[in-house]
């Protein structure tokens, strides 16, 4: 079911699967919206899981006010979002900068948060990212989103991916070229700005994972984040690179429903 939803001082649009207990929320990264997660919302389905996706302010659908936008911002978002659809309980799963707003809102919200899945995710990006991201806002505030797609197409897709399933490449480029140039500019500082926090109190089991073929969040990070947390663990997904989710739907979405699975049976064993 396709809705929108009023948070007070912006409208978000979301995808919800229906249902009840399990709940599942999913968080895009930059430059996405909730349709990078059509594929594991109809895993959601077929296993039973309620599966809530939507587009984070200043994406997709949804409303884009005038920045600055942040980490911190997008995950009071998200529980005015967990209000607004009468969530009590979730699941979080990020993508990139969507994993550090799953973070911040893990530290936030305590037991209303039962498990992370973090796909792609970073404690903080790297030093040289910085100059990344500058140069992404520029172009994208001169109106240049299509040749921030090609970049972003290449870094998201394995080499084989785009050689083997050109369709798939051309709707990412879509995607991405798709994005409000302001707006994407805005969410970029946004982003750059980003780290995660207080790992220390992120107290439900977390999964960190990324395609073993990432190049702007390699295995490296996942096992970093899982060594942060008290109840941590890492995987790879095998020829895939960031957008490992789109690249590879089934095998994302059985690695992370199966890890739902447990950490349900460990919460109430």
């Amino acid at each position: 079911m396709a809705g929108r939803l009023d948070i007070g001082d912006a409208t978000l649009a979301y995808e919800d699967t229906g249902g009840g207990d399990p709940t599942v929320v999913f968080l895009h990264g930059l430059g996405g919206s909730l349709y990078r997660w059509w594929g594991q919302l109809a895993a959601c389905r077929e296993r039973g899981y309620r599966g809530v996706a939507y587009d984070q302010r200043g994406a997709g659908r949804s409303d884009k006010p005038p920045g600055p936008y942040s980490v911190e911002g997008w995950a009071e978002d998200l529980e005015r979002v967990l209000d607004g659809l009468g969530i009590e309980r979730a699941a979080l799963v990020g993508h990139s900068v969507g994993c550090m707003v799953a973070e911040h809102a893990a530290v936030r919200l305590g037991d209303r948060i039962t498990a992370l899945a973090l796909c792609g995710g970073a404690l903080r990006w790297r030093p040289e990212a910085g100059e990344v991201f500058e140069q992404r806002a520029r172009l994208a505030r001169a109106g240049r989103m299509d040749e921030i797609a090609r970049t972003v197409a290449t870094t998201g897709l394995s080499e084989r991916a785009r050689a083997e399933d050109p369709a798939l490449a051309g709707l990412m480029l879509a995607l991405i070229a798709s994005n409000d140039p302001r707006a994407y500019a805005d969410c970029t500082d946004a982003t750059a700005a980003g780290s995660m926090r207080d790992l220390e109190r992120v107290a439900c089991p977390t999964l960190a994972f990324c395609g073993a073929e990432d190049p702007v969040t390699p295995p490296a990070f996942a096992a970093a984040i899982a060594d942060a947390v008290p109840n941590g663990e890492s995987a790879t997904i095998d020829g895939a690179a960031h957008w490992c989710a789109v690249e590879h739907p089934d095998e994302v979405s059985a690695l992370v429903l199966d890890f739902l699975d447990r950490a349900g049976d460990r919460a109430s064993g």
